[in-house]
């Protein structure tokens, strides 16, 4: 029944959970409709109509909220807002949330739980907030028991032993396979001093340009596709995800850039560094669609201070690299060692004191914006070929590899 639902709910299991008796009762529905809904949103092959079935008995009203919630959460929109001090709790765990920090949203979230107020004496804990795009995603069934367990609503007794931490400090845990294994090539920027809001005015040439709504690693790469026929081919735009990166930095992460060619590379660092400093990598030491590459290029003022590129099986540097970054520990002229990538994500992370959220990243929602390209256009005299394949469908965009 309903009550067993919300319990199986928290622990993680969503098949045949439809609180029952409950969720169409007017005291409830605000906190039990959000869930119900937002497990029949992830399943796009379920009729609509069939939703009226698990709300049977209920009003018309309560349905057409039923409705129209599940169109909020279908498209991003939906957000969890209890009432009262507790609710304001949940929007600083939000903000926390939408800029990567997820484990801090969770203690947020977990430490305000005695404040929470129940809407009726059915209702064992929150539940709506699984629902919210940047919340929901804090869910793991050792959180959901961590939550059952802590006392709420004027109880007493001793609260559980508080569950680890899920996300990994620095950078290292981008040289590991990715869920789904898709990760073999991935590049990111780091901003000292500023805000993610700022981002867009470094790394794009678009006037007035600002972060989009937040969207899953898989909805940016079809948005990254979609941007292609916006721009001359031979441009490599790339559509990133922001955040903030512990340290005072903030970051731009692109999970599935264009192909690397050193020869027309334009680094982004000196023009995100104005006024501070930045770092650019862009690593491809898995990549399984050509050689392996790497490049590092760090930014101060407006000017980069040094670069080192590892492509076509030889080591570049331009400037001079602390001894910590030094190519030659890492790269070898011939083929990088095997455990290069988390050798030098870990350099990095030390050198900068800055780290990406591994949840928020590959399981979250993230706000985006276009940068401006990656490489430069064309000279006098050089050539670019562009390949344009159709599979019964409208194109999805170009890229070009130039001068091939």
């Amino acid at each position: 029944g309903g009550l067993g639902d919300q319990i199986r709910r928290l622990l993680g299991d969503t098949s045949m959970v439809y609180f029952e008796d409950l969720v169409t009762d007017s005291r409830y529905a605000p906190d039990l409709l959000p869930p119900l809904v937002a497990e029949f949103a992830e399943h796009s092959y379920r009729d609509d109509s069939t939703l009226r079935f698990h709300l049977r008995g209920a009003g018309d009203e309560l349905v057409a909220r039923a409705y129209a919630t599940l169109e909020r959460v279908r498209d991003g929109t939906y957000r969890y807002a209890p009432a009262g001090p507790f609710g304001e709790q949940v929007e600083r765990a939000r903000e926390l949330a939408r800029w990567g920090d997820t484990d801090g949203a969770w203690r947020t979230l977990r430490d305000a739980l005695p404040l929470w107020e129940p809407l009726g004496p059915d209702h064992l804990a929150p539940l709506g907030w699984i629902a919210d795009p940047f919340l929901g995603p804090l869910l793991t069934p050792e959180r959901g028991r961590e939550l059952l367990s802590t006392p709420r609503d004027g109880q007493t007794g001793d609260a559980p032993r508080p569950t680890a931490d899920l996300d990994p400090a620095g950078l290292a845990w981008l040289a590991e396979p990715s869920p789904g294994g898709g990760r073999a090539s991935y590049r990111f920027v780091l901003v000292e001093g500023v805000e993610p809001e700022e981002l867009p005015g470094r790394l794009s040439d678009e006037v007035g340009a600002v972060l989009g709504e937040p969207l899953t690693v898989w909805e940016a790469r079809g948005r990254s596709r979609g941007e292609g026929g916006k721009f001359p081919p031979y441009e490599d735009r790339a559509v990133m995800a922001v955040g903030r990166a512990g340290g005072g930095w903030s970051f731009a992460f692109d999970h599935d850039p264009a192909p690397f060619s050193p020869q027309y590379f334009v680094s982004p660092a000196a023009a995100a560094s104005a006024g501070t400093r930045a770092v650019v990598v862009w690593c491809g030491l898995r990549d399984g669609h050509g050689e392996s590459f790497f490049h590092l290029s760090v930014a101060q003022d407006g000017a980069e201070r040094y670069a080192v590129t590892y492509a076509e099986g030889q080591v570049r540097s331009d400037g001079e690299p602390p001894r910590a970054l030094d190519p030659s520990r890492f790269l070898d002229d011939m083929e990088p060692r095997p455990e290069a990538e988390r050798l030098l994500l870990e350099a990095v992370a030390q050198e900068f004191g800055a780290g990406l959220p591994r949840r928020a990243i590959d399981g979250g929602r993230l706000h985006t914006f276009t940068t401006r390209s990656w490489t430069r256009a064309p000279r006098d005299g050089e050539t670019y070929l562009v390949v344009e394949i159709s599979m019964g469908r409208e194109p999805r965009g170009e890229r070009a590899d130039p001068g091939r």
